[in-house]
């Protein structure tokens, strides 16, 4: 009975909110959208950091992650007209400098044996039939984004 009641009200507390929260976008799916876009640059840039560059420190993430935040808010006030996308990117490529001059900038604490993953064990190459399909992929997207830019 708890539970019953309980979702009820976190039902009326939704249907309360969700008028105020989507204030003027037309679909859910775009207020979900314009929210995540605030945080996913930075997770992308710690990931791929994280994974590929040796030289990357926590504090190097961490900046990377509350720079995300900061800097989608400020852009998304400072230029509102800015598409959502672009505001995106701009933030992915702050979130990069922000995050390798953190890194170059702080001393890099000693990892214990087995803590971190080693780069020289990982083999990242590829075939090269991956190697010319992701080309064509990438062209392809390229030609699709010029063409209705």
């Amino acid at each position: 009975v708890a539970g019953r009641i309980i979702g009820f009200l976190a039902l009326c507390l939704g249907m309360a909110c969700a008028k105020p929260l989507l204030g003027n976008f037309d679909q859910a799916f775009q207020y979900i959208q314009e929210f995540t876009g605030f945080f996913t640059p930075g997770i992308v840039v710690i990931f791929l950091l994280g994974m590929f560059w040796r030289k990357t420190t926590a504090s190097g993430a961490l900046a990377a992650a509350i720079g995300s935040a900061l800097a989608s808010f400020i852009l998304k006030m400072a230029w509102p007209s800015l598409p959502f996308i672009d505001r995106v990117g701009l933030v992915f490529l702050l979130c990069c400098a922000v995050a390798i001059g953190f890194s170059l900038h702080s001393p890099k604490r000693e990892l214990r044996s087995g803590e971190a993953i080693r780069h020289r064990d990982v083999d990242y190459s590829t075939s090269g039939a991956f190697n010319f399909a992701a080309s064509g992929v990438i062209l392809i997207l390229c030609c699709l984004y010029a063409t209705w830019w």
